[in-house]
């Protein structure tokens, strides 16, 4: 947000820009805080900063808090950067939105990409772009002068210590090195692999992932970026941080050398955008790519494991191609978002599942606020008529149904930084709008943890309730590393040598 702030030259205190994602930490001045939740209700500054969640979210939903800043978006202009993590689930559902938005509320409507998926080329054909959509002329030869990487595939995997070595050869090779991984388990696993290998402590060792809570995170990048070059001709502390895909986006920050797991095309450019960010180098810098064996983990993550599987086929369809090239990017998105959803089963990566599925997949979030087909049907053998109006949108269930992150997760407070100062703090003596305030600060020290995770931890006594007003959950200090994160009971042994 600072940057914002310094381009535009506002002052902290400045009206001018809101900032409307879950993470905000309230103003201290409780007038401030009102004033504060009111536009974040109305959208109604001159410049909103917000997420792809608050955004779906709020177009989404049926309630009037989020709905009446809907009207705030008409004639604006809405940016939204790194479009290609939109959801698959939702493609299609922004895709009518946004064209509503830009045809009929006269919205300017910026989707930004390094790999700009073809998103306007899905089966429902309803993304409405402009005649001459591109900021950048694809015929100029742009993509060449700017080029700061390239990507050097290899179709042979690599068991997790022959990983861990290739990691520490490049780093020995080029001063640090980034890692990047599928699976939490892999970034732990890794970590303690290298850590092992470095055995004359010649590097800061960094670990990233959502294991982590929001500050112990923060606290990780502020080592990195200590760490890392500042300039050209600096060279920067011997630093391998070894991370998560969650550092592939909106993370600035530069290595000498990357190194990535196979994944989906888009996810390995991202990945690349860490790598001689700056142009501290003049001639490209290398981002390795090797699949890692036996990644059964990937089951759980479907859109990971298929873009894997189509990076992996592309590489060996077309061998002689440069990965970022025009051509693979489109092949890839082809392949994705096109062609591969034809080729399987209805009910599990079709046009359904782009449309939002539903109860189970019997419908979808583009179809209940369309025509509405399941639901006339139901209509007419329950009556013996037919539906006899024009509109049949079921706004309710869908604000209902629609959330872009997944349900099933617990939200835990960790050991960390000040999380139990602000736990005494809870507990202790104040009015209900401090507690609120304290609440709000606590979230920088709490993870989210899947159903699994969650009962794992609380069948083995790791989980205790901090306090029952607020229904605050708290993991205990022994299974939470601050190499790590959270760590369940079975990881323990192996991580916390």
């Amino acid at each position: 947000m600072q940057v914002f702030r310094n381009v535009l030259d506002l002052d902290k205190d400045d009206e001018i820009l809101l900032e409307h994602y879950s993470s905000v930490v309230p103003d201290k001045d409780d007038e401030k805080e009102q004033q504060r939740r009111l536009a974040a209700e109305r959208w109604d500054k001159p410049i909103i900063v917000t997420t792809m969640v608050q955004f779906l979210e709020t177009v989404m939903s049926a309630k009037a808090t989020k709905l009446r800043k809907f009207h705030n978006l008409a004639d604006s202009v809405i940016v939204f950067d790194e479009v290609q993590a939109l959801p698959t689930n939702t493609i299609n559902v922004f895709n009518e939105v946004v064209s509503f938005l830009s045809k009929i509320l006269g919205s300017t409507i910026l989707l930004c990409s390094a790999t700009q998926p073809l998103l306007e080329q899905t089966d429902r054909r309803n993304l409405l772009l402009s005649d001459k959509p591109d900021l950048i002329d694809p015929d100029n030869d742009y993509a060449e002068q700017l080029r700061r990487t390239n990507i050097v595939a290899s179709s042979q995997g690599l068991t997790l210590d022959d990983f861990a070595a290739e990691i520490y050869s490049k780093a020995l090779d080029n001063g640090n090195c980034l890692a990047v991984v599928n699976l939490k388990g892999e970034a732990k696993q890794l970590y303690q692999l290298v850590k092992e290998l470095d055995v004359d402590h010649r590097f800061t060792l960094v670990h990233l992932s959502t294991a982590m809570c929001g500050a112990h995170r923060k606290n990780q990048l502020a080592v990195l970026k200590k760490c890392l070059p500042k300039k050209t001709g600096d060279s920067g502390q011997p630093v391998i941080c070894i991370s998560t895909q969650l550092i592939e986006a909106g993370v600035d920050i530069s290595f000498s050398c990357v190194i990535r797991a196979m994944a989906g095309l888009d996810s390995i450019l991202q990945a690349a955008g860490r790598c001689n960010r700056n142009g501290e180098s003049q001639m490209p810098r290398n981002v390795y790519v090797y699949p890692i064996k036996d990644e059964s983990g990937l089951r759980y993550l479907p859109e990971i494991q298929l873009g894997k599987e189509i990076t992996d086929q592309l590489i060996h369809d077309y061998p002689e191609q440069d990965l970022l090239s025009a051509f693979m990017i489109e092949e890839y998105y082809r392949a994705y978002l096109i062609r591969y959803p034809k080729l399987v089963d209805s009910k599990s990566r079709n046009i359904g599942t782009m449309d939002y599925s539903i109860l189970g997949g019997e419908e979808t979030v583009y179809d209940l606020l369309s025509f509405n087909r399941r639901r006339r049907g139901l209509y007419c053998n329950r009556v013996g008529e037919q539906y006899p109006y024009a509109f049949a949108q079921a706004f309710q269930t869908v604000g209902d149904s629609f959330h872009v992150i997944p349900g099933g997760t617990t939200d835990v407070v960790v050991h960390y930084g000040q999380a139990m100062e602000l736990i005494d703090q809870l507990n202790g003596e104040g009015d209900f709008a401090s507690k609120i305030k304290i609440l709000r600060s606590l979230q920088e020290y709490t993870v989210s943890l899947f159903d699994y995770e969650f009962k794992a931890l609380d069948k083995s006594k790791s989980i205790s309730e901090a306090n029952g007003d607020f229904g605050i959950l708290v993991l205990n200090e022994e299974n939470y590393s601050q190499d790590f994160g959270f760590l369940l009971k079975a990881e323990m042994p192996l991580l916390m040598k």
